[in-house]
């Protein structure tokens, strides 16, 4: 089974002398905005939130091709079908090893749903979300799942929606995780971008869609640990930048595939920003991530590996 490895690293070590010089550069996906705003949004009011109906697309069938980053769960809920039938139609596919350029069938032909399907997600916690203001207008918004069992979850979507000031549904997006796998006691980002405009006063709610439990001694990963050789927070705690090593247990053949995600948190933990780094197999990582408003404090590392 998977093991997610979290590691706080407090402001402490902002001086700190790197240890090991990495023979690699990240390539995880930047977090695109620094927010020159240090004060997020806050939810103002308390409101019962309901996922509104998103209405399905038109019967016709064709091939999806997968793009980077692309979930199997994520373009079930895209195309308004369910997770099941997605998989039914395409029975050779992993959905955990699905990569660029990869086409998809997307059954979409005689009785489709009209409305969005909602998997039934295991009771764990989830911060309601806090946004922040983007230059162009826009904001993110960014929205905390705690893993309190005792079991690993996967496909994690969370519904992210704002509301104006009288209770009303403004715009919504469905946030995947940027890891596959969240381990019991971990946290996870979960991120949405809302472009422009954007009403000055809005309230930002959150449900998760789905969790799913993973099975443990899950063939699909190995366990890890990573080891942190260096960390740097700028001056001004607008961006962190992490060293370090992922572990693997002794005998383990080259893993074909290495992530690491590093969150930002202020001194209240509230995230501020993450970066995913990624590796066809090297375990040594260098990445740096920023801040979308407010100053770094902490970051947490979490990393996954599959043979």
């Amino acid at each position: 089974m998977a093991l997610i490895i979290s590691v706080v690293i407090f402001s402490s070590c902002s001086k700190a002398t790197p240890l090991v010089t990495p023979t690699i550069m990240p390539t995880g996906l930047l977090t695109p905005f620094i927010s020159p705003t240090p004060k997020p949004i806050t939810p103002t009011a308390t409101l019962l939130v309901e996922i509104p109906e998103t209405p399905a697309p038109t019967p016709t069938p064709y091939l999806y091709t997968v793009k980077n980053d692309d979930t199997m769960l994520g373009i079930a809920y895209q195309f308004g079908i369910l997770l099941q039938e997605l998989q039914a139609a395409n029975p050779t596919v992993d959905p955990h090893y699905m990569g660029p350029g990869l086409q998809l069938v997307i059954p979409i032909s005689g009785e489709i749903p009209e409305n969005l399907p909602t998997t039934t997600a295991y009771p764990v916690n989830i911060e309601q979300p806090l946004c922040y203001p983007a230059g162009d207008g826009g904001v993110w918004c960014v929205a905390a799942i705690h893993n309190n069992l005792n079991i690993s979850l996967e496909n994690l979507a969370v519904w992210i929606g704002l509301y104006n000031t009288h209770g009303e549904n403004i715009t919504s997006q469905v946030a995947y995780s940027p890891m596959n796998i969240l381990a019991p006691g971990s946290t996870m980002p979960f991120m949405a971008y809302f472009s422009p405009p954007v009403p000055a006063e809005f309230i930002a709610r959150g449900e998760i869609l789905s969790a799913i439990a993973v099975e443990s001694g899950d063939p699909r990963y190995i366990d890890a640990q990573v080891e942190l050789s260096d960390m740097v927070i700028k001056p001004d705690h607008s961006q962190a930048t992490v060293r370090g090593v992922v572990v693997l247990p002794e005998g383990t053949p080259a893993p074909s595939q290495v992530w690491v995600l590093a969150v930002a948190t202020d001194a209240e933990g509230n995230i501020l920003g993450e970066r995913k780094w990624k590796s066809a197999g090297d375990t040594q990582f260098e990445l740096t991530v920023y801040s979308l408003g407010g100053l770094i404090e902490q970051v947490q590392l979490l990393t996954e590996v599959r043979p």
